[in-house]
């Protein structure tokens, strides 16, 4: 492997760079999505028996508990939870954009690295090309070892760039349909988190107006 590194000329120090920041970001992206996984329908369950109990804090409680940015995003929520629906819903949305960023992020890096590798494969085989026909314009076609050299060079740049670009992309599109998962569960949990304070609310409502009417009974007695 040594060799064949060394026979691909100096493009192949850039790819070697590219490869390596393409391994740390895709084992960090890994490592923090996995960590972002959680069990949503458990956590709804949770967090819906506490709003219909009143129980703020432990609602809260229940957000500290689950680390993952739906968490985060209802944590957010809670601190304005007697607030109107809208400013509540901006709540969430502000605090869902924050946690899609950092989800997202690095990810243009890893984007740039797929494009960019083939391309300075490309360039490698350019260089090896041109070395292969000086090879030929100064010693002609009689020995196909000549041109041996430049062609093998083109062929293992061309090589190297793909070889960092595919599994580069592909690590891409697999965190971006993460991604996307993660968003639409955080879409249809909002939801059901603003039904939930909604009734909260209605029922607290229901309440203190029985008790404005017991005390009205209670004062004409």
């Amino acid at each position: 492997m040594l060799e064949l590194f060394i026979r691909g000329g100096p493009v192949m120090y850039p790819l070697a760079v590219l490869s390596i920041m393409s391994l740390a970001i895709i084992a960090e992206r890994f490592w923090f999505l996995r960590r972002a996984r959680m069990d949503t329908k458990e956590f709804m369950t949770k967090i819906n028996e506490a709003l219909s109990g009143n129980q703020i804090e432990e609602a809260a409680a229940i957000c500290e508990e689950y680390q993952g940015p739906l968490g985060s995003v209802f944590r957010e929520a809670l601190k304005k939870h007697q607030r109107s629906r809208e400013e509540i819903e901006k709540a969430i949305e502000g605090s869902g954009s924050v946690e899609v960023a950092k989800m997202e992020r690095n990810l243009i890096v890893l984007g740039t690295i797929g494009k960019l590798s083939p391309l300075i494969g490309f360039f490698g085989t350019v260089i090896g090309m041109v070395k292969a026909f000086e090879s030929i314009a100064a010693s002609g076609l009689g020995d196909p070892q000549v041109v041996a050299g430049g062609i093998s060079q083109s062929l293992i740049t061309t090589a190297g760039g793909l070889g960092v670009a595919i599994p580069t992309v592909f690590a891409q599109y697999i965190f971006i349909h993460w991604i996307n998962r993660f968003v639409l569960e955080m879409q249809e949990s909002s939801i059901k988190f603003l039904d939930g304070l909604t009734d909260l609310e209605e029922k607290l409502a229901r309440r203190t107006a029985q008790r404005d009417m017991i005390g009205g009974e209670y004062l004409e007695i």
